[in-house]
């Protein structure tokens, strides 16, 4: 059904979008169903009536047990296994700041990852006199087994922890997630990945995947609202990691994640209808559609503009509907800025982060209910702004 335009325009109606502009840039944040909207308002309305009373009920009567039972359904694991949390880098932060490791311990990770997690490593270095062993990743990458034999190379006996970003938000790159997985396994290393792109376009559960622990954010690919992430790990690691903030003695499990003080718990009960309609349309279904559309403007950008440089190969194993184009010679904060401004259109620019100085294009990221025509307007508007 990737381009039964029809389907797609009726998931479309579900959705209460922003008519001024045309949306590129859902790898920031997916827009959620107006039913989940109306459902974060009534709650939010609900709590701050008598926030005494309902701040103690909807954790245990909703999130804890409803939220938590239709996530894990979703991610193909027992609810026991998870944390509902803030975000992907609250998730992933816990744990590259938990994790055991003493002075001159081995993390590999990449520059293509994202900038939140680096920084939590970097400071893991500073702290404890951990070592970063860089990957660097060709753009594009050639093959899977080419970045597979990178990651590879850069293990040692003294590795305890790789990072894999699945995919990279700078690039759209997918990794050979499993295969690294394994490599890093057989020199006793854990693997942490970073499925913020991924969760809910995959049907691989994280322990499919090969992790050791998983985490992301439910307002991407899930297109649940802003405010809860979830954080996966191996049961064998839960007692071993510090969560970052100090849960009170009598609880347990991945339940020490979980705590953070008062929150707005009414974020919970808004998520059940965005997992409901991701349960409709299934993340092969999802995924097949990104694949379409991205694969539709990509053809058509490559035969008007022979000299941009895609990050990604078309390959259906290589990217999951992001895709980032540079425009050689031109600055990608200034495409971001004239595409919207001129055209209409949100895209996010990939350059002038200190870590990658050689990623100088404009993410495009379009959702499944985008139609090819908006993606028409695109390929029109990256070719006037490459001729001016």
């Amino acid at each position: 059904m990737a381009d039964d335009e029809a389907f797609w325009a009726e998931v479309r109606e579900a959705f209460d979008l922003d008519a001024t502009l045309i949306n590129l840039d859902h790898g920031w944040s997916n827009p959620a169903p107006r039913s989940a909207v109306n459902d974060l308002v009534s709650g939010a309305r609900s709590l701050e009536a008598l926030p005494s009373e309902v701040l103690e009920t909807l954790w245990p009567t909703v999130t804890d047990t409803a939220v938590r039972a239709a996530l894990a359904e979703a991610m193909g694991v027992p609810g026991d296994q998870l944390a509902l949390v803030r975000n992907a880098t609250e998730a992933l932060d816990t744990v590259l700041l938990g994790v055991p490791l003493a002075p001159g311990d081995e993390v590999v990770c990449s520059s293509h990852d994202y900038y939140a997690m680096l920084d939590a490593l970097e400071q893991r270095q500073r702290r404890d006199g951990v070592v970063l062993r860089w990957v660097d990743l060709p753009v594009p990458a050639p093959s899977l087994d080419a970045l597979a034999e990178a990651y590879e190379a850069a293990l040692t006996p003294r590795t305890k922890l790789v990072l894999l970003t699945h995919p990279s938000n700078l690039t759209g790159q997918l990794l050979p997630v499993r295969r690294i997985a394994e490599a890093a396994h057989a020199v006793g290393a854990g693997v942490v990945v970073d499925g913020a792109q991924s969760l809910g376009l995959i049907p691989e559960s994280p322990a499919d995947l090969g992790a050791d622990y998983y985490g992301a954010s439910l307002h991407k690919w899930f297109g649940a609202p802003v405010g809860m992430g979830v954080l996966w790990m191996r049961p064998e690691h839960v007692e071993t990691v510090w969560p970052l903030v100090p849960s009170p003695p009598w609880v347990d499990g991945m339940g020490r994640f979980e705590w953070i003080g008062t929150s707005p718990e009414y974020v919970g009960p808004a998520v059940l209808p965005a997992l409901a309609l991701h349960a409709t349309l299934g993340p092969e279904r999802k995924a097949a559609r990104l694949r379409y559309l991205t694969g539709y403007w990509r053809e058509r950008a490559a035969a008007a503009l022979p000299t941009a440089r895609f990050y990604s190969r078309p390959d259906e194993e290589m990217s999951l509907g992001l895709c980032t184009i540079e425009l050689p010679g031109l600055d990608a904060e200034a495409v971001k800025e004239r595409l919207q401004q001129e055209h209409g259109l949100v895209v996010q620019p990939m350059g002038g982060l200190g870590r990658t100085p050689h990623i100088r294009g404009v993410r495009v990221s379009p959702n499944v209910y985008t139609t090819p025509a908006e993606l028409d307007r695109l390929v029109a508007a990256l070719v006037a702004v490459a001729a001016s």
